[in-house]
């Protein structure tokens, strides 16, 4: 399929989804990802790493990635959809199984919407840990052994990642994802 054909269907299903829905350049720059363009690559992307998608509140991350997921939703590039708020009360729930299942034990691609908005420093059993640069690593060694991708949105700067999940994390992030920044006002009035 010519990337045009693909644009249009992008566009089209996220009309179908999102109530005044508004193009912006966020779509352009995934349907190129996820359709394995050239033009992703001519940005300075690269297409064997995962999406990190970072901006303001409302800025329509989020939905971008519902977006394409419903389009892949009878595929094999189907992907799982999960709140890293919720992950954090799946831990003081189900403790390292939680850790295993998003991160070790995971070889399939996850989306992790709102990194860095759970709580860090999580209490389990007297022990503290942080629960998603855990993951996280766990995820990145993955991708190195296996090309398991992972994807995330977040409101946070590459500083701000640093100061959550440590430089180790922050350094490994540039390698395993495309850091894509968006730029704009909030949709929600």
């Amino acid at each position: 399929m010519e990337i045009t054909e693909y644009y249009k269907l992008v566009e089209d299903r996220a009309k179908m989804l999102i109530p005044n829905f508004e193009h912006t350049v966020v779509y352009d720059i995934l349907t190129e990802y996820f359709a394995k363009d050239d033009t992703f690559t001519e940005r300075g992307y690269d297409l064997n790493k995962g999406l990190l998608v970072v901006g303001d509140v409302g800025t329509g991350k989020t939905e971008a990635f519902n977006v394409f997921r419903e389009m892949f939703r009878r595929s094999d590039r189907f992907f799982k959809v999960v709140s890293c708020r919720q992950i954090i009360r799946d831990y003081t729930v189900n403790g390292a199984n939680t850790l295993n299942a998003y991160g070790r034990d995971s070889k399939k691609t996850v989306y992790f919407d709102d990194l860095g908005l759970e709580e860090v420093n999580v209490k389990m059993y007297g022990n503290t840990a942080n629960v998603m640069s855990e993951i996280l690593l766990d995820r990145y060694d993955n991708f190195k052994r296996y090309g398991v991708q992972t994807y995330a949105t977040s409101n946070l700067g590459a500083k701000e990642f640093g100061d959550i999940y440590g430089d180790r994390m922050r350094d490994r992030m540039r390698e395993m994802f495309n850091f894509i920044e968006i730029k704009g006002e909030s949709f929600r009035k």
